[in-house]
Protein backbone atom coordinates (compact mmCIF):
# COMPACT_ATOMS: atom_id res chain seq x y z
CA UNK A 1 0.00 0.00 0.00
CA UNK A 2 1.31 3.49 -0.80
CA UNK A 3 0.06 6.59 0.29
CA UNK A 4 1.90 10.08 -0.31
CA UNK A 5 1.43 14.13 -0.26
CA UNK A 6 2.41 16.53 -2.99
CA UNK A 7 4.06 19.25 -1.42
CA UNK A 8 4.67 21.71 -4.43
CA UNK A 9 8.35 20.44 -5.81
CA UNK A 10 8.47 17.72 -3.49
CA UNK A 11 6.18 14.44 -3.46
CA UNK A 12 6.62 12.74 -0.15
CA UNK A 13 5.55 9.19 -0.09
CA UNK A 14 4.73 6.57 2.70
CA UNK A 15 5.07 2.47 1.54
CA UNK A 16 3.77 -0.02 3.20
CA UNK A 17 6.37 -2.14 5.41
CA UNK A 18 6.39 -5.09 2.95
CA UNK A 19 7.05 -2.82 -0.32
CA UNK A 20 10.49 -3.63 -1.98
CA UNK A 21 9.63 -1.94 -5.31
CA UNK A 22 10.28 1.52 -3.44
CA UNK A 23 12.41 3.26 -6.61
CA UNK A 24 10.45 1.82 -9.33
CA UNK A 25 7.32 3.37 -7.93
CA UNK A 26 8.94 6.81 -7.09
CA UNK A 27 10.16 6.65 -10.24
CA UNK A 28 6.76 5.98 -11.81
CA UNK A 29 5.01 8.83 -9.49
CA UNK A 30 7.86 11.41 -10.92
CA UNK A 31 7.17 11.16 -14.27
CA UNK A 32 3.32 11.22 -13.49
CA UNK A 33 3.70 14.29 -11.83
CA UNK A 34 5.20 16.98 -13.90
CA UNK A 35 5.67 19.62 -11.13
CA UNK A 36 7.76 17.08 -8.95
CA UNK A 37 11.02 17.36 -9.39
CA UNK A 38 11.77 15.29 -6.17
CA UNK A 39 10.52 12.02 -4.64
CA UNK A 40 11.09 11.72 -1.08
CA UNK A 41 10.34 8.48 1.68
CA UNK A 42 8.93 9.16 4.61
CA UNK A 43 10.74 6.78 6.93
CA UNK A 44 9.67 8.01 10.34
CA UNK A 45 6.16 9.07 11.81
CA UNK A 46 5.70 13.03 13.37
CA UNK A 47 7.49 12.78 16.03
CA UNK A 48 8.25 15.00 19.58
CA UNK A 49 7.07 18.46 20.15
CA UNK A 50 8.77 20.00 17.10
CA UNK A 51 7.31 17.73 14.96
CA UNK A 52 9.71 16.67 12.91
CA UNK A 53 9.74 13.60 10.04
CA UNK A 54 12.89 11.93 8.77
CA UNK A 55 12.96 11.59 4.96
CA UNK A 56 14.97 9.51 2.91
CA UNK A 57 15.51 10.58 -1.07
CA UNK A 58 13.99 8.07 -3.70
CA UNK A 59 14.10 9.97 -6.90
CA UNK A 60 15.14 13.01 -8.87
CA UNK A 61 16.60 16.07 -7.51
CA UNK A 62 18.36 15.92 -4.32
CA UNK A 63 16.99 18.19 -1.89
CA UNK A 64 14.96 18.64 0.91
CA UNK A 65 13.49 22.03 0.27
CA UNK A 66 9.97 22.66 -0.40
CA UNK A 67 8.83 25.52 -2.59
CA UNK A 68 4.91 24.86 -2.05
CA UNK A 69 2.03 27.14 -2.80
CA UNK A 70 -1.51 27.51 -1.78
CA UNK A 71 -4.56 29.98 -1.00
CA UNK A 72 -2.13 32.38 -3.42
CA UNK A 73 0.37 32.34 -1.14
CA UNK A 74 4.18 30.57 -1.46
CA UNK A 75 5.99 28.43 0.85
CA UNK A 76 9.64 27.62 1.63
CA UNK A 77 10.68 24.96 4.00
CA UNK A 78 13.04 22.08 4.73
CA UNK A 79 10.60 18.80 4.60
CA UNK A 80 12.63 17.32 7.93
CA UNK A 81 13.47 20.33 9.60
CA UNK A 82 9.92 21.80 10.02
CA UNK A 83 6.07 20.63 10.62
CA UNK A 84 4.17 21.25 7.75
CA UNK A 85 0.37 19.53 6.54
CA UNK A 86 -0.71 20.29 3.05
CA UNK A 87 -3.94 18.42 3.96
CA UNK A 88 -4.84 21.35 6.45
CA UNK A 89 -5.09 23.72 3.31
CA UNK A 90 -8.85 23.99 3.56
CA UNK A 91 -9.03 24.80 7.03
CA UNK A 92 -6.60 27.52 6.73
CA UNK A 93 -8.69 29.34 4.11
CA UNK A 94 -11.92 28.60 6.18
CA UNK A 95 -10.43 30.08 9.21
CA UNK A 96 -8.96 33.24 7.33
CA UNK A 97 -12.74 33.68 5.75
CA UNK A 98 -13.76 34.56 9.17
CA UNK A 99 -11.25 37.45 10.24
CA UNK A 100 -12.34 40.55 10.04
CA UNK A 101 -10.02 43.49 9.27
CA UNK A 102 -10.52 44.56 12.71
CA UNK A 103 -9.12 41.32 14.39
CA UNK A 104 -6.00 40.76 15.99
CA UNK A 105 -5.21 37.48 15.56
CA UNK A 106 -2.99 34.92 17.06
CA UNK A 107 -1.60 32.03 15.96
CA UNK A 108 0.31 29.41 18.02
CA UNK A 109 2.48 25.95 16.86
CA UNK A 110 2.66 28.10 14.12
CA UNK A 111 5.24 26.50 12.08
CA UNK A 112 6.02 28.01 9.14
CA UNK A 113 3.61 30.36 9.17
CA UNK A 114 1.13 28.67 7.17
CA UNK A 115 -2.04 29.57 9.17
CA UNK A 116 -0.43 32.95 9.89
CA UNK A 117 0.06 33.97 6.03
CA UNK A 118 -3.23 32.81 4.80
CA UNK A 119 -5.12 34.81 7.40
CA UNK A 120 -2.60 37.63 6.92
CA UNK A 121 -2.88 37.94 3.48
CA UNK A 122 -6.35 36.76 2.68
CA UNK A 123 -8.42 38.87 5.49
CA UNK A 124 -6.09 41.34 6.11
CA UNK A 125 -6.27 42.14 10.11
CA UNK A 126 -5.08 44.35 12.12
CA UNK A 127 -2.23 41.92 13.17
CA UNK A 128 -1.25 38.58 13.44
CA UNK A 129 1.48 37.54 15.97
CA UNK A 130 2.70 34.06 14.91
CA UNK A 131 4.07 32.03 17.64
CA UNK A 132 6.51 28.66 16.98
CA UNK A 133 9.04 26.98 19.57
CA UNK A 134 11.03 25.28 16.31
CA UNK A 135 13.78 27.62 15.75
CA UNK A 136 14.09 26.15 11.90
CA UNK A 137 10.78 26.91 11.24
CA UNK A 138 10.70 30.28 12.49
CA UNK A 139 13.54 31.40 10.03
CA UNK A 140 11.61 29.63 7.25
CA UNK A 141 8.13 31.68 8.83
CA UNK A 142 9.91 34.91 8.68
CA UNK A 143 11.55 33.95 4.96
CA UNK A 144 7.60 33.29 4.09
CA UNK A 145 6.30 36.40 5.60
CA UNK A 146 8.86 38.46 3.36
CA UNK A 147 7.91 36.00 0.56
CA UNK A 148 3.99 36.88 0.68
CA UNK A 149 4.59 40.65 1.49
CA UNK A 150 2.84 40.55 4.97
CA UNK A 151 5.48 42.20 7.20
CA UNK A 152 3.50 44.59 7.76
CA UNK A 153 0.32 42.14 9.24
CA UNK A 154 2.37 39.05 10.37
CA UNK A 155 4.72 39.23 13.52
CA UNK A 156 7.14 36.19 13.99
CA UNK A 157 8.08 35.30 18.02
CA UNK A 158 10.06 32.12 18.64
CA UNK A 159 9.10 30.60 21.87
CA UNK A 160 7.33 27.85 24.02
CA UNK A 161 3.43 28.38 24.26
CA UNK A 162 3.93 27.93 28.14
CA UNK A 163 5.96 30.87 28.27
CA UNK A 164 3.52 33.05 26.47
CA UNK A 165 3.34 35.89 29.46
CA UNK A 166 6.94 36.37 28.52
CA UNK A 167 6.69 36.61 25.03
CA UNK A 168 3.65 38.41 24.82
CA UNK A 169 3.13 40.61 28.06
CA UNK A 170 -0.84 41.57 28.53
CA UNK A 171 -2.80 41.69 25.14
CA UNK A 172 -5.81 40.38 24.16
CA UNK A 173 -6.69 38.90 20.97
CA UNK A 174 -10.62 38.94 18.93
CA UNK A 175 -9.33 35.39 17.82
CA UNK A 176 -6.73 32.13 18.47
CA UNK A 177 -5.83 29.98 15.97
CA UNK A 178 -4.37 26.30 17.75
CA UNK A 179 -3.39 23.66 15.43
CA UNK A 180 -1.38 21.91 17.65
CA UNK A 181 0.29 18.56 18.17
CA UNK A 182 -1.47 15.68 19.04
CA UNK A 183 0.01 15.63 22.31
CA UNK A 184 -2.51 15.01 26.03
CA UNK A 185 -1.83 18.47 27.27
CA UNK A 186 -4.34 20.85 25.94
CA UNK A 187 -2.17 24.01 26.37
CA UNK A 188 -5.43 26.15 26.59
CA UNK A 189 -4.55 27.24 30.42
CA UNK A 190 -1.90 29.10 28.70
CA UNK A 191 -4.64 31.35 26.48
CA UNK A 192 -7.13 32.55 29.21
CA UNK A 193 -5.35 35.69 29.79
CA UNK A 194 -5.10 36.69 26.35
CA UNK A 195 -8.75 36.08 25.94
CA UNK A 196 -11.55 39.13 26.48
CA UNK A 197 -15.23 38.86 26.06
CA UNK A 198 -15.91 38.13 22.60
CA UNK A 199 -12.87 36.57 21.56
CA UNK A 200 -13.17 33.08 19.15
CA UNK A 201 -11.17 30.59 19.58
CA UNK A 202 -10.21 27.65 16.75
CA UNK A 203 -8.93 25.02 18.74
CA UNK A 204 -7.83 21.87 17.04
CA UNK A 205 -7.81 18.25 19.16
CA UNK A 206 -7.62 14.20 18.34
CA UNK A 207 -9.55 11.31 19.23
CA UNK A 208 -12.31 8.72 17.76
CA UNK A 209 -15.05 10.95 18.64
CA UNK A 210 -15.52 14.71 19.15
CA UNK A 211 -16.79 14.26 22.76
CA UNK A 212 -12.94 13.45 23.54
CA UNK A 213 -11.90 17.59 22.60
CA UNK A 214 -15.23 18.69 24.01
CA UNK A 215 -14.64 17.22 27.35
CA UNK A 216 -11.13 18.78 27.63
CA UNK A 217 -12.19 22.17 26.92
CA UNK A 218 -15.05 22.08 28.87
CA UNK A 219 -12.51 20.79 31.90
CA UNK A 220 -9.77 23.58 31.19
CA UNK A 221 -12.61 25.80 30.90
CA UNK A 222 -14.24 25.09 34.36
CA UNK A 223 -13.56 27.89 37.35
CA UNK A 224 -11.87 30.13 34.55
CA UNK A 225 -13.84 31.22 31.41
CA UNK A 226 -17.82 30.76 30.55
CA UNK A 227 -17.49 29.33 26.95
CA UNK A 228 -20.42 28.66 23.75
CA UNK A 229 -18.95 25.93 21.03
CA UNK A 230 -19.92 27.32 18.03
CA UNK A 231 -19.11 25.12 15.46
CA UNK A 232 -17.38 21.41 15.87
CA UNK A 233 -16.28 19.62 12.59
CA UNK A 234 -13.59 16.47 11.49
CA UNK A 235 -10.42 17.94 9.83
CA UNK A 236 -8.81 15.09 8.63
CA UNK A 237 -8.03 11.04 9.36
CA UNK A 238 -4.43 11.22 11.30
CA UNK A 239 -4.84 7.75 11.92
CA UNK A 240 -7.29 4.22 11.32
CA UNK A 241 -10.02 5.64 13.65
CA UNK A 242 -8.39 8.90 15.06
CA UNK A 243 -9.61 12.31 13.83
CA UNK A 244 -8.06 15.64 13.71
CA UNK A 245 -11.61 18.12 15.15
CA UNK A 246 -11.84 21.13 15.15
CA UNK A 247 -13.84 22.69 17.93
CA UNK A 248 -14.67 26.77 17.45
CA UNK A 249 -15.99 28.42 20.68
CA UNK A 250 -16.50 31.92 21.95
CA UNK A 251 -15.61 33.10 25.40
CA UNK A 252 -18.65 35.18 26.85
Amino acid sequence: MVSYDLLGNILLIKFDKKEKAKKKIAKKLLKEHKSVKTVLEKIEKVKGRLRKIKTKHLAGEKTKIVEYKENGCKFVFNVDETYFSPRLSNERLEIAKQIKKKDSVLVLFAGVAPFSIVIGKLAKPKKVVSVELNRSANKYAKQNVKLNRVSDIVKIIQGNVKKLDKLLKKQNFDKIVMPRPNLKETFLSYVWKFCKKGTEIYYYGFGKFPDQVLEEIYKEAKGKKKIKILKVKKAGEIAPYTFRWRVDFKIN
